[in-house]
């Protein structure tokens, strides 16, 4: 009877966890990579990890929904444009799931914190931020996403006014 209880138990915490999806090791490596490629400002570099045709979602508020790599190139330039010294302090990287089946898809979720310093004021940030990527068979981004305070961080490192 032990025995039976036992095999009740490993079996029912088996039956709990979900299995991982093959790729999202190799797909957080890419995602590290996309990062630290992201701080070098060499876009060429970071066009390379999306797919041409894609959706990703920026994080300024009314922002549309971005479909082509272009959109999404001239978005991150945008954020080169406005600051120096960008970084990114990972403080996970998670696995995502299928909206559909809820079963690891292989994506990756992060948090972490952004740091910068305004081109036009040299005022610093500090901000946390969640991102997604969801990834083709060719380890290419295909779907993404930005959410954190960037209108904020906008308003809290702009110029002080003139007095």
């Amino acid at each position: 009877m032990k025995n039976l209880i036992y095999i009740a138990v490993i079996a029912l915490l088996a039956s709990c966890s979900q299995p991982q999806n093959p790729n999202f090791e190799t797909n957080v490596e890419i995602a590290k990579a996309w990062f630290a490629d992201f701080e070098t400002e060499d876009m060429d570099k970071v066009a390379a990890y999306f797919a041409d045709e894609l959706e990703y979602e920026g994080a300024f508020y009314g922002m549309p929904m971005m479909t082509s790599k272009d959109q999404v190139v001239q978005y991150m330039q945008g954020w080169h444009s406005a600051m120096d010294n960008i970084k990114y302090e990972a403080e996970n990287f998670l696995p995502g799931v299928d909206p559909e089946t809820s079963l690891p898809n292989g994506s990756v979720r992060t948090y972490g914190t952004w740091t910068g310093v305004s081109t036009t004021s040299g005022k610093s940030f500090e901000a946390k931020f969640y991102h997604y990527m969801t990834f083709d068979e060719n380890g290419l981004i295909i779907n993404g996403g930005d959410y954190g305070d960037a209108t904020g961080i906008m308003v809290a490192v702009a110029p002080d006014p003139a007095e």
